[in-house]
């Protein structure tokens, strides 16, 4: 879309300015943006790689793109993978950071592997030509629930769990959160630094904090992030404008969630609990708990931007 520039001329626009680089000046490798900026690297995409699959002993990448947009037909949804890449051994890997859960992730890995699968076989090639394809998703939270750090799925014959299929395709989701002692030191470190837990032992760790902060120095990368930020706030507004009716109903809404955010903070702020929270504002649990995580995980943002993700979650 084309950028309103008066949009950016109003009071309103210079705050959300402010609001978006003091979002950037904080953002770590959890966002999807900075995520796909450093591992578009490869000298911090490879040894994660190496790390994730020592079996299949990585040594090197020919290809690497951030932010790559796979198409398929016409007709068909298109996609925007963060982080694309292919080894030396002909092996083609998607990296996605996924913070937020939208009940939709095990479909979603589906498709994105179609959609590489796609791209992967050019016209003419024969089948046995395409490349082995992983899916890989970094989540701070536990999808499953049984507690693992890491899900591997592939497919098995169901009759003979034995006999893999061999189509060479896997589908990975790795939890910040899991208690399991299912994963290597090596990998559970960078699973912590991704949860914000300092590894000062592990050389990789700190050569990605590292990139991380050189990231958010980077001029160029600031301003693409504060034009996607106002895109996304200036998309909302007008959707509100033009909405007339049910722009206002919406925008009453948000005022009414932006004060619950707004009562929700003061008390983590004192340190109360999830379930002391939701007794003293007599709300439930469930509906307060996306507010209350938000908070817990990014200290001191302010109640607009808490509004924000929010809203950016059930896109």
């Amino acid at each position: 879309m084309s950028f309103n520039n008066q949009y950016f001329d109003t009071v309103d626009g210079s705050s959300n300015r402010s609001s978006s680089l003091s979002k950037w000046e904080n953002l770590t490798i959890k966002d999807r943006f900075l995520f796909a900026k450093v591992m578009g690297q490869k000298e911090n995409c490879l040894p994660l790689l190496q790390r994730l699959f020592p079996e299949l002993q990585i040594t090197d990448i020919r290809y690497v793109e951030a932010e790559k947009t796979v198409e398929g037909s016409i007709d068909s949804k298109a996609v925007r993978l963060d982080v694309y890449v292919r080894d030396s051994d002909q092996r083609a890997f998607t990296l996605e950071m996924q913070v937020y859960e939208k009940g939709n992730l095990p479909m979603r890995s589906r498709y994105y592997g179609s959609m590489m699968d796609e791209n992967l076989l050019g016209t003419g090639q024969d089948y046995d030509e395409i490349m082995p394809a992983y899916v890989i998703f970094i989540c701070p939270f536990d999808l499953f629930g049984k507690g693992f750090h890491r899900y591997t799925f592939m497919n098995f014959c169901k009759e003979d769990l034995s006999l893999p299929l061999g189509d060479g395709s896997a589908k990975i989701f790795l939890n910040t959160k899991g208690t399991a002692n299912d994963v290597s030191k090596d990998v559970l470190a960078f699973l912590n630094y991704v949860n914000g837990i300092d590894a000062p032992d592990d050389e990789y760790v700190l050569l990605l904090d590292q990139a991380v902060k050189r990231a958010r120095k980077n001029s160029v990368w600031r301003r693409e992030f504060m034009n996607y930020e106002m895109e996304m706030r200036y998309e909302r507004k007008m959707a509100r404008k033009e909405g007339l009716a049910e722009g206002r109903a919406e925008g009453r809404a948000e005022g009414e969630q932006l004060k619950l955010i707004q009562l929700v903070a003061k008390k983590v702020l004192k340190g109360k609990s999830l379930s002391v929270i939701s007794s003293e504002l007599e709300e439930t649990e469930d509906s307060i708990k996306p507010i209350y995580d938000l908070l817990v995980s990014t200290p001191g943002a302010a109640p607009e931007e808490i509004l924000d993700r929010l809203q950016e979650k059930m896109c």
